[in-house]
């Protein structure tokens, strides 16, 4: 991916949509005398969490169970990596866990936990997707995969025809890319296109961090067990497992509120300018999804609340099903769009209805042209 051009949002007329929303929300906590940050109830979530994902592992690591009761306690630390994602590392990434800088980096380093690298997190996902969303070789998130044709800007290939079936299998396999080649992938990728802006020193200890973590990871996954008299072979299948899992929910749950039928994938003009307003831009790429959905919205740690979170990223998760009514009603009054689905069926619909669509469309700079 190519970041030489800087994209700027420019639009022909002031629009007063984000100034007064923000305006909003800001009275919505001062009214109430609410932090942003998280709640008593996001740290009993972190507890539960972080207790889902390493209790099961060593209770493996102790008893030694049998191949279906440890391939059980895998698939249990599946779900619970994924949720760590997106409930706890998420909200530390983006400084909305706690008003302490140093707080959100302690609970930021959750992500070493499912085995991936924050510094490489906070750019791709902070910085570029956040900024660029859906605007293609800059945003990552919908970057082409092995197979996966996921813009339609990009060349449509054969394999492409398909996708919409076997696009789950290839999301089962992103976490595992995450934590073997991913990482380092990106980290050369950034430091040569100026994404990183860090000098050549600081670029070899954050790399130097990286390889340490990543052996450190892999020694007590793979390795710990076997020292403690386990056999490989079912250590590495429950591995897998775990990966697979996470890989699926991770990626469906952020698939949905952007790669789907009602959002827009915009490009630059000639002078490199989305003429949009940022915030604008934000309503046009991202969907809401089961709003109502109480549990759903407890797990994914928000995510089904995609807009209110691009447009306040700041703010924790645990405050956006009280704040969407109030983006809803100014979006109508600034006749915004608000795009959302009532139901994760009708997402997931959409989204493979999308990948469907993307894998028989050609280029649309081709169709144009």
């Amino acid at each position: 991916m190519k970041h030489n051009t800087a994209i700027r949002f420019v639009s022909k007329d002031r629009n007063l949509f984000f100034h007064t929303l923000n305006e909003r929300i800001n009275v919505y906590f001062q009214e109430r005398n609410l932090s942003r940050n998280a709640t008593y109830a996001l740290v009993v979530k972190t507890i539960v969490l972080l207790t889902a994902y390493i209790l099961p592992f060593i209770l493996i690591l102790i008893l030694q169970p049998t191949f279906g009761w440890a391939l059980l306690g895998w698939s249990i630390m599946g779900f619970a990596m994924a949720g760590v994602g997106m409930s706890i590392m998420h909200d530390a990434n983006h400084g909305a866990y706690s008003s302490k800088a140093e707080i959100n980096k302690l609970i930021s380093f959750s992500i070493n936990l499912v085995g991936g690298s924050m510094f490489n997190w906070q750019l791709q996902h902070n910085v570029l997707h956040h900024t660029f969303t859906n605007i293609v070789h800059y945003d990552e998130d919908i970057a082409d995969k092995p197979m996966l044709r996921l813009s339609p800007h990009t060349e449509v290939k054969k394999a492409h025809r398909l996708q919409w079936l076997f696009a789950v299998l290839i999301y089962g396999l992103v976490t595992l890319y995450w934590v073997t080649a991913k990482d380092f992938l990106q980290f050369n990728r950034y430091t040569r296109n100026g994404v990183s802006k860090g000098t050549p020193a600081q670029h070899r200890l954050i790399l130097t961090k990286i390889i340490v973590l990543k052996v450190v990871y892999f020694f007590v996954f793979l390795g710990l067990p076997v020292l403690l008299g386990m056999a490989f072979w079912p250590v590495l299948a429950g591995f897998l497992v775990m990966h697979f899992i996470g890989g699926v929910v991770l990626t469906v749950i952020f698939q949905l509120a952007h790669t789907v039928e009602e959002t827009t994938f915009p490009r630059p003009n000639a002078e490199g300018n989305i003429e949009n307003d940022w915030a604008i831009h934000q309503m046009n790429t991202t969907v809401n999804f089961c709003r109502n959905n109480r549990l759903l919205s407890w797990y994914v740690g928000g995510l089904n609340f995609q807009v209110e979170h691009h447009l306040f990223p700041r703010i924790s998760h645990v405050h956006y099903p009280r704040l969407a009514s109030i983006v809803q009603r100014t979006a109508e009054e600034f006749n915004v769009p608000y795009l959302e689905h009532r139901s994760f069926g009708k997402a997931l619909q959409s989204h493979f209805a999308t990948l469907r669509q993307f894998g028989r469309l050609p280029d649309l700079d081709e169709a144009i042209g």
